[in-house]
């Protein structure tokens, strides 16, 4: 059954633009659309670069995952690709669309050292995304975009935490 991620925030392009543009992203997705994987089965195959794209997917909620006994008697969570389409539906202002592209158009390294200064910024605790949006001069749409094509940050309600890696 196919089941399609419906697109209707426009900052959710900073993710998407992100989720297939390595050949390690696209495979991790093609693999976990095909049965249902561990994090270790991935990691086997592509390493580190496999299981960031893995928490990626889940962080965006790409994923859905299942915990299943393994024959040692542990608790293992398993990854199956929960969507295979995409419905975008869209309408924003200039203004808006042009703080979206000014993140997902931004090159890695100046990313990179935004994103640095967020994480440092929202410390164990987090921060309001208000008060980081104030001492780095974004706007609202640049944070949001920010923490979504970071796989360092994540909103929870109002605040911006770190991301946990586990």
């Amino acid at each position: 059954m196919m089941q399609a991620k419906l697109i209707n925030d426009i900052t959710d392009l900073a993710w998407l633009s992100r989720a297939f543009d390595t050949e390690v992203k696209r495979n991790v997705f093609n693999d976990v659309s095909k049965d249902w994987l561990t994090m270790e089965e991935i990691e086997e195959k592509y390493g580190e670069e496999g299981r960031r794209a893995l928490k990626l997917f889940e962080k965006v909620k790409m994923v859905e995952t299942r915990w299943t006994m393994s024959e040692d008697g542990k608790a293992r969570k398993e990854y199956h690709a929960f969507y295979s389409a995409f419905h975008i539906n869209v309408m924003t202002s200039i203004d808006m669309i042009r703080d979206v592209f000014s993140v997902i158009l931004m090159d890695d390294k100046k990313f990179k050292e935004i994103e640095e200064k967020i994480y440092e910024l929202v410390g164990e605790e987090g921060e309001l995304s208000r008060e980081v949006e104030r001492e780095l001069y974004l706007s609202p749409v640049q944070m949001r975009c920010i923490v979504k094509r970071s796989s360092k940050l994540e909103y929870r309600g109002m605040k911006i935490e770190r991301f946990e890696d586990s």
